[in-house]
């Protein structure tokens, strides 16, 4: 999503949250090499910001990096409480600091939570109109694309620099979370070689 607003001609401006979640670290690396493989001039630096959720549910998963959601778990096994809303807040504040007119992000087909449905998004733009005088829209580009969708739109890209594991382990995936499964199954359905490394490749994959 990123490469393609940028390859249209426009400032982008990539904004990382971190709340305390357990694969954090090994995104931001993953990240900072794909920014680089992109090499486009019109993509700003980097903007980490911070808006901690770990004293809310310091037990969750997400937090622990145990008990996650194993790869034949049902995607909504993967729900965690308002990330969406977390990361738009903080975000929105991020753009009304610097008079950005736009936020952009990408839940696909199978996102089945409340914070990712097209009234959730409009009522966001509402409320950032009401509370910090910002017209500010919500873009949700891939909304109703599937996962192999996407993966075939970005097969130009150097998508062994990309990183959806909900517990990864020195740079790889997994291969055993929800997230590997959607992953794996997602480049198995659109033909492309996956380019991915995996600590253990599930032998059904």
């Amino acid at each position: 999503m990123l490469a393609e607003f940028a390859r249209r001609h426009r400032d982008v401006f990539p904004v990382y949250v971190k709340a305390g979640l357990r694969w954090e670290a090994e995104e931001l690396k993953v990240l900072g090499r794909f920014l680089k493989g992109l090499a486009l001039a019109n993509i700003e630096e980097l903007a980490v910001l911070s808006l901690p959720v770990t004293d809310i549910d310091p037990e969750h998963w997400s937090v622990t990096g145990t008990n996650v959601p194993g790869y034949h778990a049902e995607v909504s096994s993967n729900y965690i409480p308002g990330r969406n809303l977390s990361l738009l807040t903080k975000a929105a504040i991020f753009c009304a600091a610097n008079r950005i007119g736009e936020i952009a992000l990408a839940p696909l087909d199978s996102n089945p939570f409340p914070d990712a449905r097209p009234e959730f998004f409009r009522a966001f733009e509402r409320t950032v109109e009401l509370g910090l005088a910002l017209k500010l829209r919500v873009l949700t580009p891939y909304a109703g694309l599937t996962k192999a969708q996407v993966i075939r739109r970005g097969r130009p890209l150097p998508l062994a620099l990309t990183l959806s594991c909900a517990r990864p382990q020195g740079g790889a995936h997994c291969g055993a979370c929800t997230k590997c499964a959607e992953r794996i199954e997602g480049f198995r359905k659109a033909g492309v070689p996956d380019p991915t490394r995996y600590a253990r490749r599930p032998p059904d994959a």
